[in-house]
């Protein structure tokens, strides 16, 4: 099996899911009330927590990634025409 790198999105993305499921299941073995109107909105903020750290994460790398040595011009002169 190949080695991959690690999906920070999906990670936290999962995190997410079971931290609901978590609380579902302790609502549902104890007295614990979960109020189902905040759910849905706190999973999806999760999610789009998840997908900024992404993103972040992604541009961050370009960022290092980037080298100035290749933004610059060559000159015409040491351009061969042939």
């Amino acid at each position: 099996m190949r080695k991959h790198e690690f999906d920070l999105t999906s990670f936290v993305a999962g995190l997410v899911f079971l931290a609901i499921a978590a609380a579902y299941l302790v609502g549902a073995f104890t007295s614990v009330r979960i109020d189902a109107t905040w759910v849905l909105p706190l999973g999806l903020v999760g999610l789009g927590v998840a997908g900024l750290a992404g993103s972040l994460r992604v541009g961050l790398r370009a960022d290092r990634e980037h080298d100035p040595e290749l933004d610059q011009e060559v000159p015409l002169e040491s351009q061969d025409p042939h």
